[in-house]
C-alpha cells in the first residue's frame, strides 16, 4: 500500500507528494477541482489549498471542507481527502 510521508505545496494546485517508496511525485489537481461540486469549489480557494496535511493513513487531507449529518440531523464539517493510491496514479514521477 502507498502512503504519502511528505508534501509540498509547489504552485496552485500542484503538490509535490513524497512516498514510503522513496518516490517523489507531483500531484497536478487543476483537472479535478471544479466548482460543480461544493466541497471541490472550497479548495479552489487557494488559501484554503495551502493548508493540506497528511494523515494517519498517508492520505493528504483539509480540515472542515465536508460535511455529514449526525444522527440527529446536525450538520458537522468533516475532513476533505484524497486517498495515498489516486495521489499516486495520477502523478507524475520526478527525479
Amino acid at each position: 500500500m502507498h502512503k504519502i510521508t511528505n508534501i509540498s505545496i509547489l504552485a496552485t494546485y500542484k503538490i509535490c507528494c513524497v512516498f514510503n517508496t522513496g518516490e517523489k511525485k507531483v500531484l497536478d489537481l487543476s483537472s479535478v477541482l471544479d466548482d460543480s461540486n461544493k466541497y471541490k469549489r472550497k479548495l479552489l480557494n487557494n488559501e484554503v489549498f495551502q493548508q493540506a496535511k497528511i494523515g494517519s493513513f498517508g492520505e493528504i487531507y483539509w480540515d472542515n471542507i465536508g460535511e455529514i449529518k449526525d444522527y440527529d440531523g446536525t450538520i458537522i464539517s468533516c475532513v476533505y481527502d484524497i486517498s495515498p493510491e489516486f495521489a499516486y496514479y495520477n502523478s507524475s514521477k520526478i527525479d
